[in-house]
């Protein structure tokens, strides 16, 4: 008689066989690739077997697809005009056309606070009428971003100018140089003075005013921070009003030049 070990062995190489099949049909027919795993990150026969349909079916769903509007892509749902809609009714209708979109598996995402008369307004009015491909795979979302259509540049600016002093003065990371223009990264103003110190421990920073247009932003900012100096147990301490001077490019603000504060005298 057969154990229960021996037909479970005899169910996982009938998986396994399957799977090989499978993999060989996706790559003939879709030009996909497989690397071997180890035996340790190899996944169970079900799991991979599980993936592997999930794969074909997400490349047949690609084959002749065709562009339509986000409108007949949900079913053509009945919505009232903005312009008749009345302010007590607003949350509720946008709560009912953000639940289409999500029982559609089309996700609308803001990074800031948008006012609901100006996301229904989106939504009806310009997200509608933007094309997508004509897929519907159970658990595969379309995402959107309202910024990406209508960016918050004040946002954008306090929030690269944030993150670029924190990780200039994180000696552990070197990330910073993705926050600078071409021109800045290919410069030494920012690699001298790093380099010039083994640690820092930044204590405050605020910006305290800022001023941009539709290419370029000023940043005032008031902070204090110590740097340890290279090969040394004296440190530095800085504190006061710097600058900050963005350009906008690619679609994204860039720090082009800084202005630390001075030195504290001892």
């Amino acid at each position: 008689m057969e154990t229960d070990n021996e037909a479970y062995k005899k169910n996982n190489d009938k998986l396994r066989a399957a799977n090989e099949e499978k993999k060989k049909k996706i790559t003939e027919e879709f030009g996909a690739f497989y690397s071997n795993m180890s035996s340790e990150n190899e996944l169970p026969p079900e799991i991979e077997s599980l993936f592997l349909d999930n794969v074909m079916a997400f490349e047949n769903a690609f084959q002749d697809v065709k562009l339509v509007q986000l409108y007949d892509y949900l079913g053509n749902p009945p919505f009232r005009k903005l312009e008749v809609l009345k302010e007590d009714d607003l949350a509720d209708e946008l709560i009912r056309i953000t639940q289409i979109l999500d029982d559609h598996q089309v996700c609308l995402d803001t990074i800031c606070e948008v006012p609901d008369r100006e996301l229904y307004r989106f939504i009806t009015e310009e997200l509608f009428l933007k094309e997508l491909e004509d897929i519907h795979i159970p658990g595969m979302f379309t995402n959107f971003i309202y910024e990406d259509f209508y960016p918050n540049h004040e946002y954008d600016i306090r929030k690269h100018s944030t993150d670029f002093l924190r990780l200039y003065l994180d000696k552990d990371n070197r990330f910073y140089t993705s926050f600078l223009t071409s021109e800045a990264e290919k410069a030494d103003w920012h690699i001298h003075f790093r380099e010039a110190f083994s640690s820092f421990q930044l204590n405050r920073f605020n910006i305290a005013e800022l001023n941009f247009d539709t290419d370029k932003a000023k940043v005032l900012f008031e902070c204090d921070f110590a740097g340890k100096v290279e090969g040394s147990v004296e440190s530095l301490y800085f504190s006061g009003t710097g600058e900050f001077n963005l350009l906008y490019q690619w679609d994204y603000w860039c720090i082009d030049s800084i202005r630390l504060p001075k030195i504290l005298s001892k």
